[in-house]
């Protein structure tokens, strides 16, 4: 398990984020698919958080937490933003073309198609997504 990671809500901060996963998951010999997964779920989800749950506010705080097994890699983000809960925006239709397709949503819609595992729940003041993914040797 490591340490959890503590940033603020600057873009500037996803290359500590990368880093973080780059470190854990090579402690634990993930193939480069599974980490590539891995690193865009958990990229779209911080900068949602980033980008949304502290509109118009600075140096905020969001902690990333990975636990990680044989069987999976368990990511935990948290914040004390603006209730938002990633699971309950709905899919969008992919099979439409291009220009009919409304903005959004594709960032969530890829979360989940990535991750085994997405659930979140609103702790207090705090925002918890959690985040799993099934490791297969």
């Amino acid at each position: 398990m490591a340490d959890p990671l503590h940033i603020k809500n600057e873009i500037g901060q996803l290359a500590r984020v990368n880093e973080y996963l780059r470190q854990a998951a090579g402690e634990l010999a993930l193939s480069a698919s599974a980490l590539m997964s891995l690193k865009l779920a958990v990229e779209e989800a911080v900068v949602n958080a980033i980008l949304y749950a502290y509109p118009g506010e600075v140096d905020k705080d969001i902690f990333v937490r990975l636990d990680c097994n044989e069987e999976k890699v368990t990511v935990v983000i948290t914040d004390y933003g603006r209730p938002f809960d990633l699971t309950a925006s709905k899919d969008p239709d992919i099979s439409l073309p291009l220009e009919e397709r409304p903005v959004g949503g594709l960032g969530a819609f890829l979360v989940k198609q990535l991750m085994t595992e997405v659930s979140y729940r609103r702790v207090g003041n705090r925002n918890v997504l959690t985040m799993v993914k099934l490791i297969h040797p």
